[in-house]
């Protein structure tokens, strides 16, 4: 076979495209110096009306949102050797996003603004689904006998159908099928949520992704937790520390007087208790003598 030398192409800069696609990337790089967070939000799978509602309220709040070509946005993540590595999750739609609040800030917005959906066909569940005992607005007819396939236990009760018992649709983890996905349509349950996949928050100094940012969500309920649980290990340990001694030393009297009552120890803590007991058992005494 014969050698067939490498023939490397060359961008013509003067084509209309090419030059498009230059001012685009200015233009974006030159707003970006504008905001203290660039942000990067997969449009994958992400329905438009939510979309579109989401692009409103951050530009309501002096954010940009700019849905650009692959290539346009390719280059403006590899201008920053932080952004670089991201340029790979542009193989699928996505939105970069200027704000002035934090990444994490932005990652709690997309939270706050996520949107029920019904179930479909083949969704996996995240959790499991269950139907509450209740009264429902279903008339008698073929839905009862869907609810009952579906594993709900129903009846006809004045006029209607209600779940007589609390019912598991699908278990975690489970593939729903077309029957299961009816009977969910028919009781009108959205066990499902359309949100936002916020990639990635850059501040000009790091990079933070939703795993990252996430963490923050069980932080309080976490510290609080150990607080209890380090809390319990010293008071049973009968271990001092500045946040347990009053707790101590208060069981530490409870016990003292408990002991010195039950052994008719004098103490100023007891005499008084000790006293009221010993009256109590006089005038007992006395009641007793008077009825011989």
């Amino acid at each position: 076979m014969a050698y067939k030398p490498e023939i490397k192409y060359k961008t013509d800069v003067n084509r209309k495209t090419v030059k498009e696609k230059v001012e685009e990337v200015k233009g974006a790089l030159s707003e970006m110096k504008k905001y203290k967070t660039v942000a990067l939000l997969s449009l994958f799978q992400l329905p438009d009306a939510l979309f579109q509602s989401l692009r409103k309220k951050i530009r309501e709040d002096g954010g940009k949102v700019f849905v650009l070509r692959k290539p346009v946005i390719s280059r403006i993540l590899e201008s920053n050797k932080r952004l670089a590595p991201y340029v790979k999750e542009t193989d699928k739609p996505v939105a970069l996003i200027y704000t002035n609040g934090s990444p994490y800030e932005l990652n709690q917005f997309f939270k706050q603004h996520r949107k029920k959906r019904a179930a479909k066909v083949g969704d996996i569940t995240l959790a499991p689904i269950i139907v509450p005992e209740g009264e429902t607005d279903l008339p008698p007819g073929p839905v009862l006998s869907e609810l009952k396939a579906a594993g709900l236990n129903v009846q006809i009760k004045a006029g209607k159908i209600a779940v007589v018992k609390e019912s598991t649709v699908a278990k975690e983890g489970e593939k729903l099928t077309g029957q299961k996905v009816k009977a969910l349509q028919s009781l009108g349950i959205k066990p499902f949520e359309n949100m936002a996949k916020f990639i990635m928050g850059f501040d000009g100094e790091y990079v933070y992704t939703k795993s990252v940012l996430d963490i923050g969500d069980t932080v309080p309920q976490d510290l609080s937790a150990s607080l209890s649980q380090a809390m319990n290990v010293s008071l049973n340990m009968n271990y001092p520390t500045g946040q347990n001694i009053n707790l101590l030393l208060g069981s530490a009297m409870k016990q003292s007087l408990n002991l010195s009552l039950n052994s008719g120890a004098y103490s100023s803590s007891s005499i008084e208790q000790l006293l009221t007991s010993a009256m109590r058992q006089g005038t007992t005494l006395d009641k007793l003598g008077e009825g011989k």
